[in-house]
């Protein structure tokens, strides 16, 4: 795809087959992939194929690539403590994601989330950082946004956190970002802000979709309710504003859970009727997530071993986590739920800590797992909970066989005989012995 990004004029359909050195008919399987997961827009002609998109649709299928298959790692600093996380940027994508801006970027970021006064989820911050790092990269090569995607754009409606971000980003990048590019990057950052819910108020777009979802659900609980109103609120406005997000686990959720994805299609084809809003299937898989932690939401649990959950793709995902973990492993308290904001600036106290990223922490078990804890990982992860539960048992059965009647303090024995004298008189006086 970014080959075809790159040409300023037709190619031929064999003129790329041979540039990759694969076969006409496995080049056209390809293109007929990219055009129903990307959305690429060709248009054919005598002299061949040419891409066929404004500059916001190359920065979204650009934005979607990366999404796809950038990689994220989290580590701990051994002397600091401090968590930091980076971005690995795929060779062939590194022509429009320059690694020196990516980091800058983050900088600029970390510190404008801050000041947003609503919270901001993983995948939101990764769309944030996308998208306005393959602005900056464009804007700086020359490649403007020609007009808004957002239709009725009326300057008055740029979000003063937008503002804030614009100044921040032309302070640390030297650039002039024009009236076009500033209404882009409120389409990002209004999709944050208008998604946001407070849980500690009840507003009426909340209840309003609660009531939406009594009316269209057959079978729910509360917690489905809620888990549902959480991740629809800032989906619909996303969806709205033509942000797209990639689900990396959606032909896995199709293939274990398909109950669940049937669920959530009915209620993605529901959404459509009601809100004229059409959901991918990676936002589909999402929604399925809640879905199948209701189905497996039925059993009370004992706790045991302390466990805690870092996943950085979305609240319906750990929900999901934890939901199989408790159904998988009884005997393990799920003692917190944590997003990557929330790992890096929280203190973290549990036996074992499941993540579905890389993770590096000093003092700590870590296993690394998707989110349907395959066979493998399950194995691995009860297997690591019985030598801790044993660790704990031996512990405390030392702890046991100690007690206060057996122990001498200040003793004024300066012998080893009369030592083992003062330690037999007090078992005997206290009956674990008898003087025989």
């Amino acid at each position: 795809m970014t080959f075809l990004t790159q040409q300023s004029k037709p190619v031929l359909l064999d003129d790329i087959a041979d540039h990759f050195f694969i076969s006409r008919s496995t080049l056209e399987r390809d293109l007929n992939v990219l055009k129903m997961d990307y959305g690429l827009k060709l248009t054919a002609t005598t002299e061949g194929v040419k891409f066929n998109s404004s500059e916001s649709d190359v920065r979204r299928v650009i934005g979607q690539l990366l999404q796809s298959y950038w990689g994220q790692e989290i580590k701990q600093n051994q002397q600091t403590g401090k968590m930091t996380r980076t971005f690995k940027v795929p060779q062939s994508l590194k022509r429009y994601v320059n690694k020196q801006t990516l980091n800058q970027m983050q900088k600029v970021l970390n510190k404008f989330v801050k000041i947003l006064k609503v919270d901001v989820n993983e995948y939101q911050y990764e769309s944030l950082l996308i998208h306005t790092t393959i602005a900056i990269q464009r804007i700086k090569n020359g490649e403007f946004i020609t007009q808004t995607t957002t239709q009725n754009f009326d300057t008055m409606a740029i979000s003063p956190s937008t503002n804030k971000l614009v100044k921040m980003l032309i302070v640390a990048f030297k650039c002039e970002i024009p009236d076009e590019e500033v209404a882009y990057l409120n389409m990002h950052v209004a999709a944050i802000e208008d998604g946001y819910i407070d849980l500690d108020r009840s507003g009426l777009v909340e209840r309003t979709i609660v009531d939406w979802l009594r009316s269209v659900l057959t079978d729910y609980d509360n917690q489905l309710l809620r888990n549902l109103t959480l991740h629809l609120r800032p989906a619909l406005v996303r969806i709205k504003n033509g942000i797209s997000i990639t689900n990396p686990y959606c032909n896995q959720v199709k293939t274990y859970f398909p109950v669940a994805f049937d669920q959530a299609l009915a209620l993605a084809m529901a959404i459509e009727k009601q809100y004229h809003l059409q959901l991918t299937e990676d936002e589909i898989a999402y929604l399925a997530l809640h879905f199948e932690s209701f189905i497996e939401r039925r059993k009370v649990l004992k706790p045991d071993v302390e466990l805690a959950i870092v996943c950085s793709t979305g609240y319906g995902t750990a929900e999901l986590l934890k939901q199989r973990v408790m159904d998988k492993l009884p005997d393990v308290q799920i003692v917190g739920t944590l997003s990557v904001n929330e790992l890096m600036t929280s203190t973290v106290t549990a036996d074992i800590i499941i993540s579905t990223i890389p993770l590096k922490m000093s003092g700590t078990r870590v296993i690394q797992v998707s989110p349907f804890l395959n066979d493998q990982e399950l194995n691995l992860l009860e297997k690591l909970s019985q030598d801790i539960r044993q660790e704990k048992y031996t512990r405390n059965a030392f702890v046991k066989l100690l007690s206060p009647n057996g122990i001498i303090t200040n003793s004024k024995a300066t012998e080893k005989k009369m030592a083992i004298i003062q330690l037999t008189d007090r078992l005997e006086k206290y009956g674990y012995v008898d003087n025989r």
